[in-house]
């Protein structure tokens, strides 16, 4: 921020004390902000005369501020050492507390000013798996080329562990397997994408167009993990045919499914969003009859509002699914 800026706020603040001046600088004490401005300015200026100038006040006012702070306080700020004002252990440790207090505003001052404010910043993300692996890069591909000057950091996640990153604020916004909810997470559903058939190139179900639950039966299955919920979907199907899955290896991600088909060892039954960067990978990815429930979302924390950069994100994902997924 430049030095211009700077002594605008202090100003702004010192203005508040003077507005506020019924009541005593030591009812002020809890409020860092609004005792910062003079005591900075002359900690890190070493004079009231360069204070004065720097905060676009007289010098006597600067003097006069510093005087009845000590007066209210209690206790000396600054040591009068040959006409120079020397600060004290405790103006020191103000200083450096007040000093948080002071950035953070600067900070908003300084996005309010920025005619690009809402291209710079940075966004924290968690998504699962099957998302972060397959689907993200391509997805975020428009707004990274769109919004250069904002830095991404990416959690790849269980759901489970998103959404507490989510309501702890660690993140701004997470993408998540559904069904799945959280006392401190509001969530927007992204979309329930359809299920598909992942075969290995050459593999005789490969010849069809739609996979039907009965075309599995007996095939070497590769779902996932008991616990998830289109293993339990599955089992379901299976059962209404009076038949058991046929399961040799399972695994605890999407993506691991895909590469274990991909080296032939059998088939699987994942989301079209997943499986879409796989079609080019040796399988063959075809439509499967039944319903799988597949649904994943975004989940935004609770407890404050979403900035305006998440939102322009989530946008730009909503976009790329509508483009590339039919409903």
């Amino acid at each position: 921020m430049s030095k211009q800026l700077r002594s605008k706020i202090g100003a702004l603040l010192l203005g508040v004390m003077a507005f506020s001046s019924m009541a005593s600088f030591a009812d002020m004490a809890v409020q860092p902000v609004l005792i910062s401005a003079p005591i900075n300015a002359v900690v890190e200026e070493g004079s009231t005369t360069r204070s004065a100038v720097r905060l676009g006040l007289s010098q006597p006012a600067v003097s006069r501020n510093v005087n009845q702070l000590e007066q209210d306080l209690g206790f000396s700020l600054f040591d009068r050492v040959g006409g120079r004002l020397v600060p004290t252990d405790i103006a020191l440790r103000l200083h450096a507390e007040t000093r948080k207090a002071f950035d953070g505003i600067e900070k908003v001052v300084d996005a309010a000013r920025n005619k690009e404010g809402l291209q710079t910043g940075k966004l924290v993300l968690a998504a699962v798996p099957s998302l972060s692996l397959s689907f993200l890069p391509e997805a975020m591909e428009a707004f990274i080329r769109d919004f250069p000057d904002v830095s991404i950091s990416i959690e790849t996640r269980t759901s489970r562990m998103s959404m507490e990153m989510v309501a702890g604020t660690k993140v701004d916004v997470a993408l998540v397997s559904m069904p799945i909810s959280h006392p401190g997470v509001t969530m927007e559903i992204l979309e329930a994408p359809r299920a598909v058939c992942v075969v290995p190139k050459g593999h005789k179900l490969a010849k069809k167009d739609v996979i039907d639950i009965k075309d599995l039966i007996g095939e070497n299955l590769i779902p996932m993990m008991r616990g998830h919920n289109s293993r339990h979907r599955l089992e379901e199907l299976f059962a209404a045919e009076g038949h058991f899955p046929n399961i040799r290896i399972e695994t605890s991600t999407i993506e691991m499914a895909c590469v274990l088909v991909e080296q032939g060892l059998g088939v699987t039954i994942v989301n079209e969003i997943t499986a879409r960067r796989h079609r080019k990978l040796g399988v063959e990815v075809l439509p499967f009859r039944q319903s799988m429930n597949y649904a994943y979302a975004f989940a935004f924390p609770a407890k404050k509002p979403s900035s305006e950069i998440t939102r322009i994100f989530v946008s730009y994902i909503k976009k790329y699914v509508r483009e590339n997924f039919e409903p």
